[in-house]
């Protein structure tokens, strides 16, 4: 009976008493044990990278088998069509015109693909007589350095002197009618570049121009901002003082003036298209000098 008593004022003094706290683990707040590994089938995450078991199988490309690209941390298959770099295996880049990956080392067989347009026969207007000799720039490839390239198409060849303009995603009527004018003579080809090819015009651009073996031939140029044009005026591309920035209203499309000591096809003008929804008609020029 005392014992009941008692137990009943101990009830009764504990009302209103918080509950009792759990004693804390002893690995409470510690980070898990780092899994050593030498293979997959030793972790549990199912994953072994450089010996340690990780969540992902990949970070990037570089990490996957020849072949695989990384998504979502793991090595898969390519996607039938790219958009840029990370859709295409090691060694291989994005076409902007086709979106299918190519070897920029100009390895295997490929047809490029684009809309050309302007079959002038005549050379692009300019001053002085152009020294180089008649070039076919099938398989050449237009890059902004480090973000995208375009890989010209068959059917592009450039006697000297003449031009050829690349437009970003405009047919050569509206391309014309947006610039006022086309050199007598150049060429148009519609790069049909959207989110990916060249020209994309944005600040601090830098392009330049590959062989089909992937050997730089002109480039990177000076770097560039939006709303401006460049327009060639020295051999050193990568020069501030070998371009002429000009407003947008000063563009020459298809003009280009040759310059003692530069032979051969280069990078010679590039300009933003200007105004709400007018990135269509941005362009980079090439020159066979």
């Amino acid at each position: 009976m005392r014992h009941a008593i008692a137990f009943a004022v101990v009830l009764l003094s504990c009302l209103g008493c918080p509950p009792p706290t759990a004693e804390p683990s002893p690995d409470a707040g510690v980070p898990p044990e780092t899994q050593l590994c030498i293979d997959d089938e030793e972790c549990d995450t199912g994953f072994c990278r450089f010996g340690v078991c990780v969540d992902a199988e990949c970070v990037d490309k570089e990490e996957c088998t020849l072949g695989q690209v990384c998504k979502e941390g793991a090595c898969v298959a390519p996607p039938a069509s790219c958009s840029g770099p990370d859709d295409c295996p090691v060694d291989t880049l994005c076409d902007g015109f086709t979106n299918t990956c190519f070897n920029p080392t100009g390895e295997g067989e490929g047809e490029g693909e684009g809309e050309g347009e302007g079959e002038g026969e005549g050379e692009g207007e300019g001053e002085g007589e152009p020294v180089g000799p008649t070039i076919n720039l099938e398989n050449f490839v237009l890059e902004e350095v480090g973000l995208h390239v375009t890989r010209l198409p068959q059917g592009i060849t450039l006697q000297p002197g003449q031009v050829l303009v690349v437009g970003r995603n405009s047919n050569e009527a509206d391309f014309r009618n947006f610039w006022g004018s086309l050199g007598a003579g150049a060429r148009y080809l519609n790069s049909v570049a959207g989110s990916t090819g060249v020209p994309i015009i944005n600040n601090n651009d830098r392009f330049q121009m590959k062989n089909p073996a992937g050997v730089i031939i002109d480039g990177p140029t000076r770097q560039g901002v939006r709303e401006k044009c460049y327009q060639r005026i020295g051999v050193d591309a990568g020069s501030n003082a070998s371009w002429a920035e000009l407003d947008v209203d000063s563009a020459t499309p298809g003009v280009a003036t040759l310059i003692p000591g530069l032979v051969g096809p280069a990078i010679s003008e590039w300009c933003d298209g200007v105004g709400d929804g007018n990135f269509h008609f941005e362009y980079i020029e090439i020159t066979n000098y």
